[in-house]
């Protein structure tokens, strides 16, 4: 019996949510009514205060989760280094920022908190303390094109199997395993002025197995125009796939999260892109025993799809994988 279970995140009802057709209560109810359970939030996108919340909204948002009895999993915080026009945000206001995230992810009932890769090493060591003192987890998400070979990660791994244990770990999200464009990409580079003779070319090429370099300069000399070498470039580097699921057992005892990262499935079956098919079972086998968030991202590139019935097909074909 797996102690896998599947929430949702509430980023995968953007295109509803952006164009009102469901506010706040309104996505929540359609997580309950789906099946899910546990859900994960991004107040930077759905509470108009943040960063700075007020307690009405902190109880409003309580309330809702209750009222359609869903679990708090995961409070997704955004460190914006931008906010000032004239410098990034210093290592103190980074600390601050995401101290605050815990504070209010606290008061609103969710025991983890998912940072951003802005949160330096060093920076993600002097966070323990505070961790400890909020009795919160704090948790970076890995995510394209970030892989566990990257050296920063290696540094982040370090802290999280050492002092950090127990209260700073990682997000997997399966964008690190992505290996084929996905139909939307594809539809989406048609729209943008790829032919489709040159589109089938360039995917053909990249599912060759040699250096990108390479494909590269086939595109650059092969009567391409700009958009499709731009494509091509794009393609090779995105789907490449840097990421090996063997590597799971290595970093799995961090992992408190996973986001189930998908763009686009027309059955229960099986999705080309990325490789369900390994990926499930493996987490799995290891004995992997939480969440993994329900991530729909097909709205970046085909707003008119309907939400509900990819995280339908999503739901479908990993329950299978888990089950078989």
């Amino acid at each position: 019996m797996s102690d896998i279970k599947f929430g949702i995140t509430l980023y995968s009802f953007s295109t509803e949510y952006i164009h009102e057709k469901l506010d706040l209560e309104g996505v929540l109810r359609k997580a309950r009514d789906m099946g899910y359970k546990g859900v994960e939030i991004i107040p930077a996108q759905m509470a108009p205060e943040y960063p700075y919340l007020s307690d009405e909204w902190i109880d409003e948002l309580k309330g809702l989760l209750n009222k359609y009895e869903l679990e708090p999993v995961c409070w997704s915080a955004y460190i914006d280094m931008g906010i000032r026009s004239d410098r990034d945000l210093t290592e103190e206001e980074i600390i601050q920022y995401t101290v605050n995230d815990m504070i209010y992810a606290k008061k609103a009932g969710f025991q983890m908190v998912r940072t951003q890769h802005a949160i330096s090493p060093a920076i993600f060591r002097k966070m323990i303390p505070y961790c400890k003192q909020l009795n919160m987890k704090l948790t970076i998400e890995m995510h394209h094109p970030h892989h566990p070979e990257v050296e920063v990660w290696k540094e982040f791994f370090e802290i999280m199997k050492g002092e950090g244990k127990g209260y700073l770990g990682y997000v997997i999200d399966f964008s690190i395993y992505q290996t084929m464009p996905h139909q939307l990409y594809l539809n989406q580079a048609l729209e943008f002025g790829c032919r489709p003779e040159k589109l089938e070319e360039i995917v053909a090429l990249h599912q060759k197995d040699e250096d990108i370099s390479l494909k590269i300069a086939a595109v650059k000399q092969g009567g391409f125009n700009q958009i499709e070498i731009h494509t091509a470039e794009e393609m090779f580097g995105k789907f490449s796939a840097p990421a090996k699921i063997s590597q799971i057992k290595d970093t799995i005892d961090c992992c408190f999260y996973i986001h189930g990262k998908f763009y686009y499935l027309d059955n229960d079956e099986h999705d080309p892109c990325i490789p369900f098919e390994e990926l499930i079972p493996t987490i799995r086998d290891l004995g992997f025993q939480g969440y993994i968030a329900s991530e729909y991202e097909g709205h970046h590139f085909d707003y008119t799809l309907d939400s509900e019935i990819q995280l339908k097909h999503f739901i479908a074909l990993n329950r299978k994988l888990l089950e078989a």
